[in-house]
């Protein structure tokens, strides 16, 4: 699958590496891409991953993950231009009391938008396996075949993708994951994520 990823940050870096590794072509946006930081994200990721300007890159994308800080959303989403149809994935935090979710959705016009990736630590993001377990990735989206796209490569990735539904539903887990590590980073640092444990459907005797 060819993924374009707008933003080479931590967030971005980290799933461009984990896909390119299971041999998805992965073209970064950057106002840069000639930069030497951008150069040695490249070298780092190997023949799978390459760099373009914001524009070429989202052109190139069968799906589009917006991993870029909260104040570039718009700047950003303005570059990319059509989206009409395509999966954008939406990996943004906003710090200024406005639903990031919202956001993008209102200005990705015609854009199948699934919000995802955004609920753990770039670190867990780098390292999602705990012991036995897999770290738990919440998404939500309205179009359920592009859910199932970006679950797929959650899930190549090594996360445990939950869909928690509706975006109301996803506001509130954000909510309550936010207190949570404000609560528990003293203790743990950044390098730990959530699991989410369910019960195995009864089988038919």
């Amino acid at each position: 699958m060819n993924i374009a990823i707008i933003g080479s940050g931590h967030i971005g870096g980290t799933l461009g590496k984990a896909w390119a590794t299971k041999g998805h072509r992965v073209m970064f946006g950057s106002r840069d891409p000639q930069s030497e930081r951008m150069q040695a994200l490249l070298e780092s990721i190997g023949p799978n991953a390459a760099a373009a300007s914001v524009k070429e890159a989202s052109a190139s994308g069968e799906i589009v993950v917006l991993a870029v800080p909260g104040t570039e959303i718009e700047r950003v989403l303005e570059e990319m231009g059509d989206l009409q149809r395509k999966i954008v994935v939406n990996a943004t935090i906003l710090f200024d009391g406005r639903s990031a979710d919202a956001v993008v959705r209102r200005l990705a016009i015609g854009a199948r938008v699934v919000r995802a990736f955004h609920t753990s630590t770039w670190e867990a993001l780098a390292n999602p396996r705990f012991g036995g377990a897999n770290a738990t990735l919440f998404m939500n989206g309205e179009d359920e075949e592009a859910k199932m796209t970006v679950l797929r490569l959650g899930a190549e990735a090594g996360f445990d993708m939950v869909d928690a539904g509706g975006a109301e539903v996803m506001g509130e887990i954000e909510k309550a994951l936010f207190s949570f590590w404000t609560a528990l980073s003293p203790q743990f640092g950044r390098d730990y994520a959530i699991r989410v444990l369910r019960r195995e459907e009864a089988q038919p005797s």
